[in-house]
């Protein structure tokens, strides 16, 4: 299958339409549809705009070429739900993306010795919450303090966070990827509307990165997921705001302490939990008055989820200095000329 064809088809199925359907908007027969996808027949100029207003996409979005690199894909977690086309689908989105970083990477001669990742020996369960705790000594984050911007963070450590649009829904199910491609560590995740739960999702994943797990006892799921309440709520900051013990705790409490560390109040209750702070008793009770208020399925504050501005900001460089063109830009950014002026104010300096 040549580009312009994966193309086609990826944005076909990312717009839901099956052979057939297409084929309606197009006025061609689905056959006709998937020999233009396979390659065996290529599209005119007439053409390819013709599919691009059937699929309201850009034109440049079907002249897309990726260096696609190699992947092993062996983190990737996702449910069983996730399999056939769609699981294809995500794995060619993620490839095309992490191919455009490392292209605006090297062209901005990002240096890789940098990049190196401490990694932390896990013997037992304890060992999560001390690797949490060097990893904030090893990247100068207090152990008292919240981490305000983890994705800023990671970035500055070299660690690439990239998240990926869940058109349609396709892709629910998939919990996230974590892989060291051309010696540059990568976090992949779905985009989230709930901060609290992107960036748990976020720390899981920094576990997966720097957890050396010889121990084959040890569930790597659980020993990430210890890493990363550990991590969002070191043990110390915790102990400071609630005590070393309670019998009884405050709603206002846990809503003041998910707003100042940015997570969710389920894993904040978990978090006492796991610490000894409250008993099994008072934790089951908090989760039965949670359940009853829905606060699981709705919390009662929503975190805004982080953003990252890294790619975005190496790509208006490249252009800015003439190592690549306007056009170019556009293309790695998705953005029309008049978009990509109106992000930069229509200023230079």
């Amino acid at each position: 299958m040549n580009q312009i064809g994966q193309n086609l088809k990826r944005i076909r199925l990312l717009k839901s339409l099956s052979l057939k359907k297409a084929g309606d908007l197009l006025h061609m027969s689905a056959s006709a549809v998937l020999k233009y996808e396979k390659g065996q027949i290529v599209p005119n100029s007439e053409k390819l705009i013709q599919f691009a207003n059937a699929y309201d996409v850009k034109v440049l979005e079907l002249l897309r070429t990726f260096d696609t690199p190699k992947m092993k894909f062996n983190s990737f977690r996702k449910l069983q739900k996730l399999k056939g086309q769609n699981l294809d689908l995500l794995k060619e989105i993620i490839q095309n993306k992490v191919a455009d970083y490392l292209e605006v990477i090297e062209l901005n001669k990002y240096d890789k010795v940098s990049i190196k990742l401490k990694n932390y020996l896990c013997n037992t369960m304890e060992d999560a919450e001390k690797s949490a705790n060097k990893f904030r000594e090893d990247y100068k984050l207090s152990i008292n303090q919240p981490i305000s911007d983890l994705i800023n963070v990671l970035e500055n450590i070299g660690i690439l966070v990239i998240q990926i649009d869940n058109i349609n829904d396709k892709f629910k199910g998939f919990d996230g990827l974590t892989e060291i491609v051309n010696d540059i560590p990568i976090i992949v995740l779905l985009k989230d509307t709930d901060g609290a739960r992107q960036r748990f999702s976020i720390a899981h994943e920094i576990g997966h990165l720097v957890l050396n797990i010889k121990n084959e006892q040890l569930d790597k799921e659980k020993m990430c997921n210890l890493f990363a309440g550990a991590l969002l709520m070191p043990k110390e900051a915790v102990i400071n705001e609630f005590g070393k013990y309670r019998d009884v705790i405050s709603f206002y409490e846990l809503m003041a302490f998910k707003k100042e560390y940015k997570v969710s109040m389920a894993a904040i209750v978990y978090r006492l939990k796991e610490l000894n702070i409250i008993s099994s008793y008072l934790f089951k009770k908090i989760n039965i008055s949670f359940n009853q208020m829905r606060i699981k399925k709705e919390e009662p504050i929503i975190i805004a989820p982080e953003e990252s501005y890294h790619f975005n900001k190496l790509v208006h460089k490249l252009e800015v200095n003439n190592i690549i063109s306007l056009n170019k830009a556009c293309e790695l950014l998705g953005v029309t000329v008049n978009e990509y002026n109106k992000e930069d104010n229509n200023s230079r300096y």
